[in-house]
C-alpha cells in the first residue's frame, strides 16, 4: 500500500473536477442542494443500479415531496411503491428515518449527525453531508473504493474497517474544499464510466498520471475482496387462499426475505387441501429460490387467524414481492 506521497502533483484535484465538469451523469437530484432529495436517491440506489433506481426516485419525489409527507405516508403505501427494489429493510428504515427528521426538524447537517438515522450508513451519510451541505468528508460506496485503492495500490482487504480508515486518510485531500460533493460524485462518477471492474479505460481517466495500479499494470488486481460464497438452493412451497374473490395474504416478518411485504402464506392449516399449480424461480443476491404455488379451493372454510383477506383491487396496492405480483400477472388477476 502507498502510504505516503505528494498527492496528485500533476494537479490531478483540479483535474478530477474539470473532467466532472465536462462528463458528469445528468441526474435529478445533483440540480441543487435539497437534502431530502439527495438521502432518497442514496437510500433508493443502495445495491441498485441507476437505471433502476431512477424511476423509482422520480415516483417517490412525485408522491412525496418532501420529508414531511413521507413521515406521514402509510406504512403500506410506501412498500407498495418501493416493490421491485428488492432489499425491503431499506423501505421501512427510509420511513423510519422521515420520521427521525421531522422530530428533529431537519436533517443534521454532518456526517457523524446523519450516521444517528435509521438505515444511514458512514457512506450515505457523507454523501448527503458533503453534497448537501459541503462537509470535506469522501464518501467511500464501490466505484470510489475502486477507483482509490488503484491510485493508493492498497493491496488490504476493503472489507475491513482499518482499510477503510487508511482509504479515508489517503483521499480526503483529493477532496476540492470548495466543492467536496462534486469530488465526491466525480470520483463514483469516474468509477462507474471509466475506473470499471474489467477493462478499465485508463487512457481517459484523469488521474492516470498519479496512479499507482496504472503504472504497475495491476489496475484489475484491486479492490482486493473477500471470496464470494455461491448461492444457496431453496424450495420453497407457498399456498393461494381463494375465497369469494378474495386472497389471503400475510405479512412477512420484520427481519429475512421481503421484510414487511405481503405474501401468500407458507404453512396450511390441516382443514385444507390444496393443489399444485404454476412454479417459478427468483434470485436474490445469496439464494436461488424455486416457489412452488399451490391453490386452494374457494369452497374451502375461510379461517379469520391464518392469514388476511384482500380484493383484488386492494391487492393493487400492496407491498407484494416481486415472485407474487408475477403470480397474480400471470393468473391475469392484475
Amino acid at each position: 500500500m502507498v502510504t505516503e506521497r505528494t498527492i496528485f502533483n500533476f494537479n490531478g484535484k483540479v483535474a478530477l473536477i474539470e473532467w466532472f465538469d465536462v462528463h458528469r451523469r445528468l441526474l435529478p437530484w445533483r440540480d441543487h442542494s435539497n437534502p431530502y432529495a439527495i438521502w432518497l436517491s442514496e437510500v433508493i440506489l443502495q445495491q441498485t443500479r441507476v437505471e433502476q433506481g431512477l424511476p423509482y426516485w422520480e415516483r417517490f419525489m412525485s408522491k412525496y415531496p418532501s420529508v414531511e409527507k413521507l413521515a406521514d405516508a402509510p406504512f403500506d403505501e410506501i412498500m407498495a411503491l418501493w416493490a421491485g427494489l428488492g432489499y425491503y429493510s431499506r423501505a421501512r428504515n427510509l420511513h423510519a428515518a422521515a420520521k427521525a427528521v421531522v422530530a428533529l426538524g431537519g436533517f443534521p447537517s454532518t456526517r457523524d449527525g446523519l450516521l444517528d438515522l435509521p438505515g444511514v450508513g458512514p457512506y450515505t451519510a457523507a454523501a448527503i453531508s458533503s453534497m448537501a451541505f459541503q462537509e470535506v468528508v469522501p464518501a467511500l460506496d464501490g466505484n470510489a473504493l475502486r477507483v482509490y485503492t488503484r491510485y493508493f495500490a492498497v493491496a488490504e482487504r476493503i472489507d475491513q474497517k482499518r482499510t477503510l480508515r487508511h482509504i479515508e486518510a489517503l483521499c480526503t485531500p483529493l477532496l476540492d474544499s470548495s466543492r467536496p460533493g462534486d469530488s465526491n460524485q466525480a470520483i463514483m462518477d469516474l468509477g462507474s464510466r471509466i475506473c470499471t471492474p474489467t477493462r478499465p479505460q485508463c487512457g481517459e481517466c484523469p488521474l492516470q498520471h498519479g496512479c499507482e495500479a496504472h503504472r504497475r499494470g495491476t489496475m484489475e488486481s484491486f479492490p482486493v475482496k473477500p471470496a464470494k460464497k455461491p448461492p444457496q438452493a431453496e424450495t420453497w412451497t407457498l399456498y393461494v387462499p381463494q375465497s369469494f374473490g378474495k386472497f389471503g395474504l400475510v405479512r412477512r416478518p420484520e427481519k429475512g426475505i421481503w421484510s414487511g411485504l405481503w405474501c401468500f402464506p407458507s404453512t396450511l392449516p390441516d382443514e385444507y387441501v390444496s393443489i399444485p399449480g404454476i412454479r417459478t424461480q427468483h434470485l436474490l443476491s445469496h439464494r436461488v429460490l424455486t416457489l412452488e404455488f399451490h391453490e386452494i379451493s374457494e369452497n374451502q372454510p375461510r379461517s379469520e387467524d391464518a392469514w388476511t383477506w384482500f380484493t383484488l383491487e386492494e391487492v393493487k396496492n400492496l407491498g407484494l414481492p416481486v415472485p407474487i405480483r408475477w403470480w397474480f400477472e400471470e393468473k391475469n388477476y392484475i
